[in-house]
């Protein structure tokens, strides 16, 4: 089972640096970012994509993978005809919880992004107003529109 696991963990580590590549992040390393009132947010990077696409293709794998329902701790009991009784941990039912933990995960990152609007709401409204630049941040990513944000000059409307 082991070795199954870790080509697993291999075939997903590729599809989260598949994903780095097609994001806006690039391959950029996990760096923090401060905004003009000091909060710190942390970006993960390529890595964080590479950890997130190993652990969700042992999810996968491990919910409906052939050993989904092979008992990882504790033991089961059949009753002859009848059902299984006993407790234990189900394959599926571990990888279950760490579904339940990227979901959680998914949140904070949708936090972190609103975090990254808010900031460069804060930075572009202590700024002269464009329509250019405006119209930018409506097209960027969270952290982008941070960065034009930054950018901006005090009546520089060519960022």
């Amino acid at each position: 089972m082991i070795i199954m696991i870790v080509l697993v963990v291999v075939a997903g580590a590729i599809g989260g640096a598949v994903n780095a590549m097609l994001s806006d992040n690039g391959f950029i390393f996990p760096k923090a970012e401060t905004t003009v009132t000091g909060a710190t947010i942390m970006r993960p990077g390529f890595l964080g994509n590479i950890l997130t696409g190993s652990v969700a293709a042992v999810v996968s794998w491990g919910l409906y993978g052939p050993l989904s329902n092979q008992m990882i701790v504790g033991s089961s009991v059949t009753t002859t005809g009848g059902p299984l009784t006993g407790t234990g941990l189900t394959l599926a039912s571990l990888v279950g919880a760490v579904i339940v933990g990227v979901g959680g995960a998914r949140w904070l990152t949708s936090e972190v992004d609103k975090s990254l609007l808010k900031a460069a709401a804060v930075e572009a409204a202590a700024r002269q107003s464009s329509d250019t630049i405006s119209v930018r941040m409506a097209m960027s990513t969270p952290a982008e529109t941070l960065d034009i944000a930054r950018s901006m000059e005090a009546g520089n409307t060519h960022v």
